[in-house]
């Protein structure tokens, strides 16, 4: 799949390289999910490092800037991304010389012609204009809808079936800095496991997770019944893991579909899931 690298969202809107080099964080998430498929292609225009961050620096003033070990493995991931081909202003598939419009105004010979001409989605930084967002463009009386892409839970969320991300990346990426957390997910006993219904019933039970204003609110929702995993020493299913010690909590996502996790502090490491509940029965 091939996404266009929008510079036309890259404007001179930070207020300071530091708060551009923090945003990355998202920019360069959704380039890694995009190139672990080799296949996947990221275009550019060449000289997408003349493009403004604040109202007088530019991408090319960034080697000058004095930052944090982070945030200048950010830049490096930036600077890898653009000074790498394809380019697609080296052969364009849009007639430049024909006017393409979006938001009243001219974007012939931008990202945002082309991605309309070749139908494939743009990447943008972020911006009030573009960030994860539909983007209305036409030439005359044809008429476009321009997905723009900038955090990685919009990419997934919009593109996991052509990009190929399996069940466990997708769940990482959708529920990252929220409540759950899936990271500590057993591959044994995660996403994998559940038909394609029932990874649709975990997802919708989530969502209503993190969506509840407070765990008070989470331990009274009837449709989840979160609560403590209770069962006999022989019979417990963490019995000689790591997590053997720590207060495990269930919910449903089903009539007999569980899932099985603590909490710390103001999140919940989702560990396990069961598809029928005979250990749920036991506990």
């Amino acid at each position: 799949m091939d996404f266009i690298l929008n510079e036309e969202s890259l404007k001179g809107q930070f207020d300071t390289i530091n708060d551009f080099l923090e945003s990355l964080s998202s920019n360069i998430r959704c380039f890694a999910l995009i190139h672990q498929d080799p296949e996947n292609n990221i275009y550019k225009i060449s000289d997408f490092y003349k493009c403004y961050i604040t109202n007088n620096r530019q991408i090319l003033d960034l080697k000058s800037e004095p930052c944090s070990d982070e945030l200048m493995r950010f830049q490096m991931l930036l600077d890898e991304e653009i000074h790498t081909v394809p380019y697609w202003d080296s052969e364009p598939e849009h007639d430049v010389s024909k006017v393409y419009r979006w938001n009243g105004n001219d974007v012939s010979a931008t990202a945002i012609a082309e991605a309309a001409k070749r139908g494939i989605p743009l990447l943008s930084f972020r911006s009030e204009h573009f960030t994860d967002c539909l983007l209305d463009v036409s030439l005359h009386s044809e008429k476009y809808q321009i997905v723009s892409v900038y955090s990685p839970k919009y990419l997934a969320e919009s593109f996991s079936r052509e990009l190929k991300l399996d069940r466990d990346i997708l769940l990482k990426v959708r529920y990252e800095n929220t409540r759950i957390d899936c990271t500590f997910l057993d591959g044994k006993f995660g996403p994998s496991i559940l038909e394609n219904h029932e990874f649709h019933l975990l997802i919708i039970s989530l969502d209503k997770f993190i969506q509840h204003q407070s765990w008070y609110d989470i331990e009274k929702d009837d449709g989840l019944e979160y609560k403590k995993y209770s069962p006999s020493p022989q019979n417990n299913w963490f019995k000689n893991t790591p997590y053997q010690h720590q207060t495990i909590m269930k919910f449903r996502f089903s009539d007999v579909l569980r899932a099985y996790g603590y909490r710390k502090n103001d999140r919940f490491h989702l560990l396990r899931l069961e598809r029928d509940h005979k250990r749920s029965n036991k506990g």
